[in-house]
């Protein structure tokens, strides 16, 4: 009983923020478990293994505990005055669990801190010992001591023990700034095992504070007739909203590049067709005009996720196929040839950062006219250019669910350098092409906006960055938090609350986001086994005939659904066409499949649950910030909703990050620096850059040139100074490609490339 009242001291302790009792509690519920004190020899858990005669000698000896593991078997055998004993002492200190811990800090704003820390094992593996996995606390104190900052759960599991495990996430920095923070990693179980590492602030250098949002001004909403032409009022459905009657002067009667950042749902699609419509009336103007002199322009769409490209490539079909004689849209595929092809007989060209790099590399080729040829670029969800980030683990997100690669992993920092790249080069090459190309940017609130802007020309008048709070439709965020550790119980605990929210009549049509395909599975039949007779309303057989998925044609029968990227098209269309019409009142939905539900919402959102496993890194990760800002802004049909609901259940450990993030906006740094091998190397392959200074060159094209000056310690640089920035700069591509040359992808001389 008493290491169970202990347990539950240290979770009260844990869950206050209390960092001094937390850490007393787990000291003595270790001390209770092991019968015996902290001041023994750790030797003593070993039991009969460990003679008395040894564990005399050593506690007799005034030798911290620390020392121990310094010292070699010689050593050891002199100290206890026994050759013989010191095999067997070397051997048991070194089965004592022990971590190695380093501690890497960057700041994100001037009140977020994000900490990553590489842990290796430093002991030997016993199973007989250990089992089949450790368990330890991984725990942020003040420099105090006082205040709880972070704590959460590490397992190192037997298989992966010799593995490096990176643990990455944020913590609160108050003001003024403290001189350091104190890192800890202890053994839920082992006494003599901790781990703690002082991280000085002493030369941090915070980012410049947040400029304020944008406000939404209370302007009367524009009607249609404001295109002054009737053909192309026939595309959209209403009036402008809000947000888009602000941006409708820039984007419609100018030919600014623009910044667009609002919440997801705020119909920020439709400010981009906006522009589309205006170069659409320009080059018909500028056909007339020139005649058989006229070289036509053309429009390309970028989004991360080929979800996203198909979406629009088939929205934009059914819409612009009429317009102004019929607009071409094609998808870029990823091969060269026929994707040069395809460029020069469209009008709009959609594609994912990665196609379109391989074929705007060597843009300079003759062969490669149509990728010149650009006048408008449209950049979907552009905050992606900050990968994962926020402690999030990047190369684990399910990026690109598709039709042909449903279930495709990409690695998150790949994508947010090509995406920076591939924006980068649109810009330059306006610059040597001497002809302007607009760059109409999307994204979600952020903090650093100006910077973004700045990065790909938009003046500061052409800048909307609005508050997360800005929505169609007013947006209540609940917050259901667990201190389970284990998932699959956690899940189990969950399932009942949420079958609470989705079975009220008030609470309208519901999606319920889980974290992969089996949950979807699972969770939609528990709720529809706790279901009343009635609560769910049963759907006609005749509407299910051609569902192929026998499990979803059961559960839709009887009112709930699921959707994944692994349903067969027939069935993902069937499932969204029910739940849009009302005839499914719930659908449970996978994690992934929060992008391919763009155009979808519901008055009631629950996220249940806000972690995924990791298959990288072999246990739970968090998801991404702007996964959940994307499920959150499923939430509220405009024009029929007046209030609508989120509910999300995470870890109480998240509950703070997440509010800080869901409410205020995001930070996004550039991971270029950590990815510019590839990006580099595919420069020189292209021929862009032939010298060192060609690629410094290159890199004042980029977000993370802008970047650096703004959140110098995020990046390591020391200083802002010109010198500092020249160094780091130079320093950078050295390294570079001195890796590349190493590799032999590349050969260096003095001052060229080859």
């Amino acid at each position: 009983s008493a290491a169970r009242i202990f347990r539950a001291l240290f979770e009260l302790s844990r869950a206050r923020g209390w960092a001094r009792a937390a850490r007393c509690a787990l000291g003595w519920c270790k001390q209770v478990e092991r019968r015996m004190w902290l001041a023994m020899s750790p030797l003593r858990q070993f039991g009969r293994e460990c003679p008395a005669d040894l564990l005399r000698a050593v506690e007799r000896k005034p030798l911290a505990w620390s020392r121990y593991l310094d010292l070699t078997e010689a050593e050891l055998g002199e100290l206890v005055n026994s050759h013989k004993a010191g095999r067997l002492l070397h051997r048991l200190v070194h089965l004592v669990p022990r971590l190695d811990v380093r501690a890497h800090v960057q700041p994100l704003t001037r009140s977020l801190l994000r900490f990553e820390l590489r842990i290796t094992a430093d002991f030997v593996w016993n199973d007989a010992v250990h089992g089949s996995a450790e368990q330890f606390w991984v725990t942020v104190e003040d420099a105090d001591g006082d205040r709880l900052l972070h704590a959460e759960l590490l397992v190192i599991r037997r298989a992966y023990a010799l593995d490096e495990h990176v643990v990455e996430f944020t913590v609160p920095l108050g003001d003024p700034l403290p001189p350091q923070f104190f890192v800890a990693v202890d053994s839920d179980r082992w006494i003599g095992s901790e781990t703690r590492l002082p991280v000085s602030f002493r030369r941090l250098q915070l980012p410049d504070r947040a400029p304020p949002p944008t406000d939404l001004l209370d302007m009367q909403p524009l009607p249609l007739a404001e295109l002054r032409a009737p053909e192309l009022e026939t595309l959209f459905d209403g009036a402008f909203n809000a947000v888009q009657t602000q941006c409708f002067h820039t984007l419609y009667r100018t030919d600014d590049s623009v910044f667009v950042g609002a919440a997801p749902g705020c119909g920020k699609t439709r400010v981009a067709e906006l522009a589309v419509m205006r170069f659409f009336r320009q080059e018909a103007a500028r056909a007339q005009a020139e005649g058989d002199a006229y070289e036509r322009l053309r429009v390309v769409y970028l989004a991360p996720f080929a979800t996203l490209v198909q979406q629009r490539a088939e929205d934009w079909r059914r819409r612009f196929g009429s317009l102004h004689g019929g607009k071409s849209v094609v998808v870029l595929t990823g091969d060269a040839a026929s994707d040069l092809r395809l460029m020069a007989s469209a009008h709009v060209v959609v594609a994912t950062p990665a196609h379109f790099d391989a074929l705007s590399r060597r843009w300079r080729q003759k062969q490669r006219q149509p990728v010149r040829d650009i006048g408008l670029v449209i950049a979907d969800e552009l905050h992606w250019v900050g990968g994962a980030g926020l402690g999030a683990a990047a190369d684990d997100l399910m990026l690109a669910v598709s039709d042909n690669n449903a279930g495709a992993d990409v690695a998150g920092d790949q994508l947010a350098a090509t995406y920076e790249a591939v924006v980068s080069r649109v810009r330059f090459m306006a610059a040597q092409l001497e002809r302007p190309i607009r760059i109409v940017a999307l994204a979600v609130p952020l903090a650093n906006a100006r910077d973004v802007a700045k990065w790909i020309g938009a003046p500061s008048h052409a800048v909307f960055n609005f508050s997360p709070a800005v929505r169609p439709v007013p947006l209540e965020i609940r917050f259901m938090t667990s201190g389970v550790a284990h998932f699959a119980s956690r899940m189990d605990a969950w399932t009942t609350p949420v079958y609470r929210a989705v079975s009220d009549q008030k609470c309208g049509p519901a999606l319920v986001f889980v974290s992969g395909r089996r949950l979807c599975r699972s969770v939609a039949g528990d709720l529809l086994d706790m279901a009343d007779e009635g609560v769910f309303p049963l759907v006609d057989q005749a509407l299910l005939q051609k569902v192929d998925d026998k499990k979803l044609c059961d559960l839709l029968a009887l009112g709930i659904g699921f959707y994944h990227e692994a349903l067969s098209l027939g069935d993902r269309r069937l499932v969204l066409d029910l739940f849009q019409r009302n005839v499914v009142r719930v659908v449970v939905a996978s994690r992934e499949s929060c992008w391919a539900l763009d155009s979808v919402h519901a008055r009631t959102v629950v996220i249940m649950g806000a972690e995924k496993y990791s298959g990288r890194e072999h246990r739970y990760t968090d998801y991404a910030v702007p996964e959940l800002l994307q499920m959150l802004g499923r939430a509220g049909r405009p024009q029929q909703d007046t209030q609508a609901t989120c509910i999300l259940m995470c870890m109480a450990n998240k509950r703070e990050f997440y509010k800080k993030f869901l409410y205020e906006p995001l930070p996004v740094e550039s991971r270029l620096d950590g990815q510019l091998h590839d990006v580099l190397n595919s420069e020189v392959v292209a021929h862009a850059v032939e010298s060192k200074q060609d690629a410094v060159d290159y890199l004042t094209w980029t977000l993370l040139y802008r970047r650096l000056v703004q959140n110098p310690n995020y990046y390591g640089l020391q200083g802002t100074g010109h010198q500092q920035l020249s160094d780091y700069l130079s320093e950078l591509i050295e390294a570079t490609l001195g890796d590349l040359a190493a590799a032999k992808c590349v050969e260096v001389d003095m001052n060229d490339v080859d």
